[in-house]
């Protein structure tokens, strides 16, 4: 049998609401000891297991808010870009320090025995309930998020119900006091009186609040200040970037939807930002004579949805003038198993401050940075590897070049579910290299034959031929730009003839997803083209199950009813 999600929470949904909570079914008929199983990941990290009786109806509820809302923080201190304040204290903007958002998701499976004595077999929920299929959950809900909030609960109700969509900051508020779009996350009333020594903050959503297609665009907030006869005494306008304490943006002229290379789209960081709305937050720009004002935030969007490229390893520049009394090489290892890692730093002889983005579990070189000038916020592992630049180093004793190996080109696949790998060879310099590769991904490099060793998890090692040329130390990224890879569904014309679910006259058809999603995530888009700008909508089967996109919805398992 298989195993199918059908409900779901909101993608960004308060953990303080009427329940996380997904429904899931199987077919129960004739197995004792029934359960479905399921494991709880926050951040990528297994933090609880559990199991769920089946109800009359044979399906599973598994509400994950209790257990995820003991994950998220609100303390009164904030970011403003990289400087802890007091969250009161917030002009134009900053950004929770803690972890006011979340991300989470959960594996499905299911157990039972043979008869009432028998014992009882866990099996992934993936198909037919056959030895290749005994093991632990693996039926993915996809990413979801959640922030430490809350909503109005309906003690009566019996579905979960919230709407993110008024919250969404999308093009322009409509009014002065917009009641059904473009919402600050508050109850307070859109008109208040202050005082002069009062401080407020004002909360909203801000980024991708989902994988793909939420996304919440604030660009600026608008300051209108007006005399006690109505006249405007003033404007005043700050961007929603790094440098005003809001981000993930860092010029004016970033749009939204070609930043998901920069910052991933699962990146919770910049997900809730706060607003300065009172007069002593404001009170560096209030006029004089001002008896009013209004605080607006609006979506400018201008520019190009092209996706920015994260910046290369920058090449320190000489400069004459002395800058850093220090410099060094450093490689930075982020254990993240989802989320990438940003890392600011200034160049050698005080260049210009860059920004890199190192993907999940791996390790990225930085050539040339003044000492301690390297700022992050998640757990990193960083190594000096050597002074360079215009540190006073040893000059180095010229060696011979070691002997040209026969270089060949390797594929490595980790085929496993939830082990990095480790790969260890010489390259084509014969100089000893070491790649990480997350589970699902694989890597392509040239190496010197024999050289490769691979250790944890399981993998695939392929000798593709000849390399070439000896080629430069390889970066841990994934092999194949992965927006470009296509998946193949079978596109089905009819699904249900007689009250029995099958796809009839099936069609191998590419479909492109975000790096990371299935055709079986549920709540998640399919694409016709790589780019991803064109919603791919139709009836398909993956994995012996119906599906109906986009988004995708499941709609029945093959062989059963419909």
């Amino acid at each position: 049998m298989s195993l199918v999600i059908t409900d779901t929470p909101q993608d960004f949904q308060p953990v303080y609401s009427d329940g996380l909570y997904f429904t899931i079914s199987a077919d129960t008929t004739n197995t004792f000891k029934f359960r479905y199983v399921y494991d709880l990941y926050v951040e990528g990290n297994l933090v609880f297991q559990g199991k769920a009786t089946p109800n009359p109806y044979g399906l599973g509820i598994v509400d994950v808010s209790r257990i995820v809302k003991t994950y998220t923080e609100n303390i009164p201190i904030s970011l403003y870009n990289t400087t802890p304040i007091f969250t009161h204290q917030t002009f134009p903007y900053s950004r929770p320090y803690a972890d006011e958002t979340i991300n989470y998701q959960v594996l499905f499976g299911y157990e039972y025995a043979d008869s009432a004595n028998g014992a009882v077999t866990g099996f992934t929920g993936n198909g037919a309930d056959i030895p290749a299929n005994v093991g632990a959950p693996s039926v993915n809900s996809g990413l979801y998020k959640t922030f430490y909030s809350t909503m109005g609960v309906n003690g009566n109700a019996t579905l979960q119900d919230f709407n993110i969509d008024p919250f969404i900051m999308s093009g322009s508020p409509i009014g002065v006091n917009p009641t059904t779009s473009g919402l600050f996350l508050t109850n307070s009333p859109r008109i208040r009186d202050v005082r002069d020594e009062d401080y407020y903050t004002l909360g909203f959503t801000n980024y991708y609040l989902n994988s793909s297609s939420m996304l919440s665009e604030p660009y600026y907030v608008e300051y209108n200040f007006y005399d006690d006869n109505g006249t405007l005494l003033d404007t005043k306008q700050y961007q929603n970037i790094l440098l005003n304490g809001g981000g993930p943006l860092t010029d004016c002229s970033a749009v939204y939807p070609s930043y998901y290379n920069i910052v991933t789209t699962g990146n919770t960081d910049w997900n809730t930002l706060y607003v300065g709305a009172g007069p002593m937050n404001l009170q560096s720009i209030i006029p004089a004579n001002t008896a009013q004002y209004t605080v607006q935030l609006f979506g400018k969007f201008t520019g190009t949805t092209t996706p920015i490229q994260p910046s290369p390893t920058p090449t320190p520049t000489p400069s004459s003038t002395p800058g850093c009394v220090q410099c060094y090489t450093y490689d930075v290892y982020n254990p993240s198993l989802i989320l990438n890692a940003n890392v600011s730093y200034i160049e050698c002889n005080r260049g210009p401050t860059r920004i890199i983005s190192i993907p999940p579990n791996s390790i990225a070189r930085i050539d040339c940075a003044c000492d301690g000038s390297l700022i992050y916020e998640t757990a990193l592992v960083v190594t000096i590897v050597d002074a360079c630049g215009g540190a006073p180093t040893p000059t180095p004793t010229p060696t011979p070049s070691a002997t040209p190996c026969m270089c060949e080109s390797y594929e490595v696949e980790n085929d496993g579910l939830e082990a990095a790998i480790t790969v260890d060879f010489l390259d084509c310099d014969r100089v000893a290299q070491q790649l990480i590769i997350p589970p699902g991904i694989t890597q392509v490099f040239c190496a010197c034959m024999g050289s490769v060793v691979v250790t944890g998890g399981s993998y695939v090692l392929t000798d593709l031929g000849p390399c070439g040329a000896p080629t430069p130390t390889p970066t841990p990224t994934p092999s194949a730009t992965p927006d470009c890879i296509p998946e193949v569904i079978y596109e089905c014309t009819n699904i249900c003839q007689g009250g029995e679910c099958f796809c009839d006259n099936p069609t191998a058809t590419n479909v492109y997803m975000a790096p990371g999603q299935l055709p079986s995530d549920v709540g998640q888009f399919i694409y016709a083209d790589c780019a991803r700008t064109i919603i791919w909508y139709g009836d398909y089967e993956y994995g012996g199950i119906i599906y109906n996109a986009s988004p995708i919805t499941p709609i029945c398992v093959v062989g059963g009813p419909c």
